[in-house]
C-alpha cells in the first residue's frame, strides 16, 4: 500500500506541474513599485456578481512574488494583501503625451472612416456616469460639460458596425460541462435586465443548440 501511495503521489504533482504549465504558457508577470498608484478591482457589495475597480491606490510594498501591500484608505485596516491580478496599473492622463501618425500621400486616397456612432443614442450618458469621490465641485462640473460636449463617445449604448467582422473557431474541443446553480434572489432581476438589454442590441441571439 505504502508503494502504491508513492507511485499515486508522484503522478499527481507531475500532473499538477503540467497543469501549471498550460495555466502560465501565455502568462506575464507584472510588477509594480512602492508608491506606484494602480487600481483595485474590488466586488459591490451586496452584489457578488459584480466587481468594481476603485482607486487609484498607492502600493505600499511587495509581499510575496505575486502580492502588493496596497494601501485602500480603509478606516479599519488601511492595508490590504491583494493578489497581482486584481490590479492594474493607473497612468496619469496629465503626463502623457497624445501622438497619431499620418502618411500625407495616402490620406487623401483612403476609404472614409466608418461612422461608429450612428447607431447611438445619448440617453443616459451622462447621469449614468458615476464621478469619483476624490474630485471636487469644480472638477465634475468641468467633467459633466465634456460628457455633455461629447456625448456620442460616452454614450451607454454600444454601437454597431458591418465594417468587420470575426469568427470564434472552437476547433475539436468539447463544450465545456459546468453544475448549474441557482442564482439569489436579489441578483436574478439585474441579471434578467442585462441578458434582455443584450437581446434588444442585437450582442447576443437566442441558442438552440442542446
Amino acid at each position: 500500500m505504502a508503494e502504491y501511495m508513492e507511485t499515486a503521489t508522484i503522478n499527481l504533482l507531475v500532473s499538477q506541474e503540467l497543469q501549471k504549465q498550460w495555466y502560465y504558457q501565455k502568462a506575464v508577470l507584472t510588477e509594480y513599485h512602492p508608491r506606484q498608484k494602480v487600481w483595485v478591482l474590488e466586488p459591490v457589495a451586496p452584489r457578488a456578481l459584480q466587481d468594481k475597480w476603485s482607486g487609484p491606490h498607492p502600493i505600499v510594498e511587495k509581499k510575496g512574488e505575486v502580492t502588493y501591500f496596497v494601501d485602500l484608505g480603509t478606516p479599519r485596516s488601511p492595508l490590504w494583501v491583494l493578489y497581482v491580478n486584481r490590479l492594474k496599473p493607473y497612468y496619469d492622463i496629465a503626463n502623457l503625451t497624445p501622438l497619431m501618425a499620418t502618411d500625407k500621400g495616402q490620406e487623401e486616397e483612403s476609404d472614409p472612416l466608418p461612422d461608429l456612432f450612428s447607431s447611438t443614442t445619448a440617453d443616459g450618458s451622462v447621469k449614468g456616469v458615476v464621478l469619483a469621490d476624490c474630485l471636487t465641485a469644480e472638477q465634475k462640473e468641468n467633467c459633466r460639460n465634456l460628457l455633455g460636449q461629447f456625448s456620442e463617445l460616452f454614450s451607454l449604448t454600444p454601437g454597431q458596425t458591418t465594417w468587420c467582422e470575426h469568427t470564434i473557431d472552437t476547433g475539436d474541443s468539447l463544450p465545456a460541462k459546468r453544475k448549474i446553480y441557482r442564482q439569489p434572489d436579489h441578483v436574478r432581476d439585474c441579471i434578467k435586465s442585462e441578458v434582455q438589454k443584450m437581446l434588444d442590441l442585437g450582442v447576443i441571439e437566442h441558442s438552440d443548440s442542446p
